[in-house]
């Protein structure tokens, strides 16, 4: 890799693409996000197509979640002892199995709900390998003053796929059917694994190579408690999220508070992912922030007043811009905590150190959505989001009197 910038003075929105293993992965990242978007959506609909069981379609949802928490260490561990590369390779070559049986099987007229939740099950569990692999590899691809703005390039894929994903699903669904659907998957799959063989980078993890066993992995969670700026950020995200989470009360806010019928949900649904494209946006024109500390904190201080915000809004447009300030301040904590990890993990616990993000984000969205839903039940969702506003504050406050580092840190 060459270590020179090709802007020296300005990072540009797009710098990192203008390093070539970059942008193979960063291509090699936006088929494979939409080719699993495309197949969780056809497996959704196809479930309760045969079915016509809620508790069916939950299973489906829930098989494509557990994998995540479950799997997440252990996959971290893996990509900070076998080469990064070739475990990406793997995980391509892997993903087209679900999509070509459930495809046949679609075909042949003998799919059954079962298949396609334990398929979906197996691609998620493929994902959860994939996603450690790649983050490590993106402090070898660009100089590390880019790491923000490449971190931020990577996180906006996921973004931008679970806000389009769907839509492009859907259409396909309709225009080509569920064969066609799933073999296009496949279509979008094989030139994620091309790219990603194309790349001169090493994979290989520095040091001596490691065994995978139960050491290991609780090696990264060692590393994370003794890294008090990491897990400093980890707190933050996960205090303010469990108190935070709002998606799962939205239904309520469209049927009872603004009565905007599905339409209406689904805008709402769609307005934190557009505020997480803007957010990322937004990060990628300021370039390199060296207060990371501080902007991590605004970013939670804006994250808690939005709630306040959504909680007392007496119109939908409110509600709708709560909803997308939400999403663009969840945006730039995102980017910076992925960034911190980046800069302070050293190359062989990388892979455990990213994994740790993505095991924290399951979790506590999954344990954020019981408080939300029995919160709403208890004193009903405004003053749900409004309590827990409050409590956000002073998570906040109290995160940054306990580890005051957080509010120093800049790089």
């Amino acid at each position: 890799m060459d270590s020179r910038s090709p802007q020296a003075e300005i990072i540009r929105p797009w710098a990192s693409l203008l390093f070539r293993d970059y942008r193979l992965v960063w291509i090699a990242s936006v088929f494979s996000a939409a080719a699993i978007q495309v197949r969780n959506v056809a497996g959704l609909y196809q479930v309760y197509e045969i079915s016509g069981s809620a508790l069916q379609l939950g299973i489906t949802g829930f098989l494509q979640a557990f994998p995540f928490v479950i799997f997440g260490l252990f996959a971290g561990a893996v990509a900070d002892s076998f080469d990064r590369k070739k475990l990406l390779v793997a995980t391509m070559i892997a993903q087209l199995i679900p999509s070509l049986l459930l495809g046949l099987l679609t075909m042949t007229g003998a799919v059954q709900a079962w298949h396609v939740y334990t398929f979906g099950f197996v691609g998620a569990l493929v994902e959860v390998f994939n996603w450690p692999a790649r983050s490590a590899l993106i402090p070898r691809l660009v100089p590390r003053s880019y790491l923000m703005n490449a971190m931020t390039l990577n996180t906006i894929i996921i973004q931008a796929s679970f806000l389009l994903g769907p839509a492009i699903g859907g259409v396909l669904i309709d225009q080509t059917g569920l064969v066609a659907t799933y073999f296009t998957t496949i279509g979008l799959l094989l030139p994620a694994g091309f790219a990603i063989l194309a790349m001169r980078t090493s994979g290989v993890p520095q040091g001596e190579r490691r065994r995978v066993n139960l050491r290991s992995i609780f090696e990264g969670i060692e590393f994370i408690w003794i890294q008090r700026i990491i897990l400093s950020l980890f707190l933050l995200d996960f205090g303010v999220t469990l108190v935070g989470f709002y998606r799962p009360i939205l239904p309520i806010f469209a049927a009872d508070v603004f009565k905007t019928g599905a339409a209406g949900l689904g805008v709402l649904y769609g307005a934190p992912s557009a505020g997480a494209i803007l957010g990322s946006l937004a990060v990628l024109m300021v370039g390199d922030v060296e207060r990371k500390g501080v902007m991590v904190v605004i970013a939670a201080l804006i994250f808690a007043a939005s709630l306040a915000l959504l909680g007392v809004s007496q119109g939908f447009s409110m509600a709708l811009i709560a909803t997308l300030i939400l999403g663009f301040s969840d945006s730039l904590s995102v980017a910076i905590r992925r960034t911190v990890v980046q800069l302070l993990a050293p190359d062989g616990m990388l892979g455990r150190a990213s994994s740790l993000i993505t095991i924290f984000a399951q979790a506590t969205n999954g344990l954020g959505a019981i408080l939300a839903g029995a919160a709403a039940q208890w004193i009903g969702a405004p003053n749900a989001l409004l309590l827990g506003s409050a409590v956000c504050f002073l998570m906040i406050l109290v995160i940054c009197a306990a580890i005051p580092q957080l509010w120093r840190y800049h790089s």
